[in-house]
Order: structure tokens, then C-alpha cells, then sequence
């Protein structure tokens, strides 16, 4: 009894058809087409030069506070302080300052807008609390 040379239940290949194998390199590219360059290994990074954090981080926050977001905690300071300081009321202030706040945060200045928006919403609480009961 002769024994099989393959599995038992594989059906022979097709003929003229070429089987790759598990390592064949892939076929070339259609013409038209340039071929992607070789793959290279990494090799170590470039060294990255250090700087300087301790005058850039102050400059930064610094400039949160500056143009529209300034005007808005200046315009909640003094809705806050002025009630206290000279018994008057402005009932305008909170309003503009509040949308110096809002232009700042789309501005780009998120930290000096939010400051704003809470200065200014204390203010226009304190401006109602006054107008209602003063």
C-alpha cells in the first residue's frame, strides 16, 4: 500500500500557477509608479538643545491678561469695588465686561476670559443685589 504525498483532503494546485513562499518578495509595482523608498532602520534621534522655562512661562501667563481679557477684569474689578468703595452703581459695566470676556476666550486668551467672566458675573450679582434692595 502505497502512502499519499500530501494531506489527504487538499486538492493538487492549479497548473502554471506559482506558489510563493513565506518569504517571496512581493511583486513589482504597476507601471506608472514609483516604488517606496527602502525601509531603514531608527537610529538614534538627534540631541534636542534645552531652553530657557523660567522667563517664557511668565510671559505667558502674562499675556493672558493682556487686551480683551484685561479690559474684562479691570471693567470686574471695579463693578465689584465701586459699590463698596463709592455707594454708586454701574449697571452697564458687568454687560461690556462680560463681552470683553467672551471675545477674549475666542481670542485664544482662555485663562484672562474666564477670570473675567467670574469677576464680571460677581459684579452683576452684587449690581442686582444693589439695584433690587439698595
Amino acid at each position: 500500500m502505497s502512502h499519499p504525498s500530501g494531506p489527504p483532503n487538499q486538492p493538487p494546485p492549479p497548473p502554471n500557477v506559482a506558489v510563493p513562499g513565506p518569504y517571496a518578495s512581493p511583486p513589482p509595482p504597476p507601471a506608472g509608479y514609483a516604488a517606496p523608498p527602502p525601509y531603514q532602520q531608527p537610529g538614534t534621534p538627534p540631541p534636542v538643545l534645552p531652553t530657557r522655562v523660567g522667563v517664557g512661562g511668565t510671559a505667558g501667563i502674562i499675556s493672558q491678561f493682556m487686551g480683551a481679557a484685561g479690559w474684562s477684569v479691570l471693567l470686574g474689578i471695579v463693578t465689584i469695588a465701586v459699590p463698596f468703595v463709592f455707594n454708586r452703581i454701574f449697571f452697564f459695566l458687568p454687560i461690556i465686561g462680560f463681552i470683553a470676556g467672551v471675545q477674549a476666550i475666542r481670542r485664544g486668551q482662555l485663562i484672562g476670559g474666564i477670570v473675567g467672566l467670574v469677576l464680571n458675573a460677581i459684579g452683576g450679582l452684587i449690581t442686582a443685589l444693589g439695584l433690587l434692595y439698595g
